[in-house]
Parts: C-alpha cells; sequence; structure tokens
C-alpha cells in the first residue's frame, strides 16, 4: 500500500486529469456543463481530509460520519469545488458530538485545499434549519 504522502500527490494527479476531461467536455459541448458533484467530489474531499488531518476514513457511506480523528473524534467531512454551499443532512444520531470539516477543493497540484469550516458539526445543523435544502452557505 502506497503511503498518505504518495497517495495524495497521485491523486492530486488524476483529479488534474479529470478537471481537463471536464474542461474538454465543455469545449466540445458549447453551453453544455460537466460539473464534478455528488458521491465523485465527496470522495475526493474525505481522501483530501484524510491526507491534510490526522484521521482514518470510515468505509463510504458509514451513517452519521466519515472519519475517526486520532482523537477518537467523529469527522462529517463535506467538499466542494464551487463556491457557494455544501449539503449537510442530520442522517443519524451517530452526528452527536461530531465535528465537521468542509473543504474548496483546488483544481490544480500544489495549491492546497481551502478549509472553510473546522470545528462543531452541530452550530451548522443549527444554521441550516428553515431551508428547504440543507445547505449550509459561506459567509
Amino acid at each position: 500500500m502506497q503511503g498518505r504522502d504518495a497517495r495524495t500527490a497521485r491523486t492530486a494527479k488524476l483529479i488534474e486529469q479529470l478537471l481537463g476531461v471536464v474542461r474538454e467536455l465543455e469545449a466540445m459541448h458549447p453551453g453544455r456543463k460537466f460539473p464534478l458533484d455528488g458521491h465523485l467530489v465527496g470522495s475526493i474531499g474525505e481522501a483530501a481530509a484524510e491526507s491534510m488531518f490526522r484521521s482514518a476514513l470510515l468505509t463510504a457511506s458509514t451513517p452519521g460520519h466519515d472519519a475517526i480523528a486520532d482523537d477518537g473524534r467523529k469527522v462529517e467531512i463535506k467538499a466542494t469545488f464551487g463556491t457557494r454551499s455544501v449539503a449537510i443532512r442530520p442522517t443519524s444520531s451517530e452526528h452527536a458530538g461530531a465535528t465537521l470539516i468542509v473543504l474548496k477543493l483546488s483544481e490544480h497540484p500544489g495549491t492546497a485545499h481551502e478549509v472553510i469550516y473546522n470545528g462543531p458539526l452541530e452550530p451548522a445543523l443549527q444554521r441550516t434549519q428553515g431551508h428547504s435544502k440543507a445547505t449550509a452557505r459561506r459567509s
């Protein structure tokens, strides 16, 4: 198995290639967008957070959280290549006491991902109450 640093570097190069494919598709089909979203971006964010923070990823789709920090805290990870918001949904009681990490992912290897939020999950969930979609927007 590759070390964490080698995996991080290789992941960055593969994402750069993936984004190149998106740009090419958009050039070939004017007016059509090919956004990277959904599970793919979530998984990219989880891989990035694992390398940026002292945590171990859990099996994909584990209810309530994505990782366990070295100190035992449950961690929910959200990511975007965009600039507006990420979806935050209280999916289970497993969120109690969890930490939330929100990343704006870089499109360029060698450029660090931006940490938008790294703190308790509960205040972020409270902030989303009353929205038709449970999203946390950048302030």
